[in-house]
């Protein structure tokens, strides 16, 4: 699988609104996308949109998709953002080598027996 095609199943597998409602945001339902206060700066009513693959803040101009959002909010370099998102979205192609039977992520944290 090519780099470009990790990445594209990582947004197919992550949404922008998931990720916002994974990092405990307040989603406001306008439409068909959802609202949120915007995280990158002050303010009391939702101006910052989510859609499935972007998002885009009224407010400040501030845009781009989840793993934009992540290296943003977070602080962290891109190869860092998509090893997290990733473990986020369950997906073992983006951690580093693990020993047989170990597995990640959110949505399978069960330890496997033999």
């Amino acid at each position: 699988m090519s780099f470009r095609e990790k990445i594209r199943t990582l947004k197919e597998a992550l949404s922008v609104p998931e990720y916002f409602r994974y990092k405990n945001h307040k989603l406001h339902k306008v439409g068909r996308q959802y609202a949120v206060l915007c995280p990158f700066h002050q303010e009391r009513t939702p101006s910052c949109f989510l859609y499935e693959d972007h998002y885009h803040c009224f407010g400040c101009e501030e845009h781009g998709d989840v793993i934009d959002a992540h290296q943003i909010l977070n602080r962290i370099d891109f190869q860092t953002a998509l090893e997290e998102l990733g473990r986020m979205a369950g997906l073992n192609q983006y951690h580093p080598a693990r020993a047989p039977g170990q597995t990640g992520g959110i949505k399978n944290t069960r330890k496997q027996t033999e």
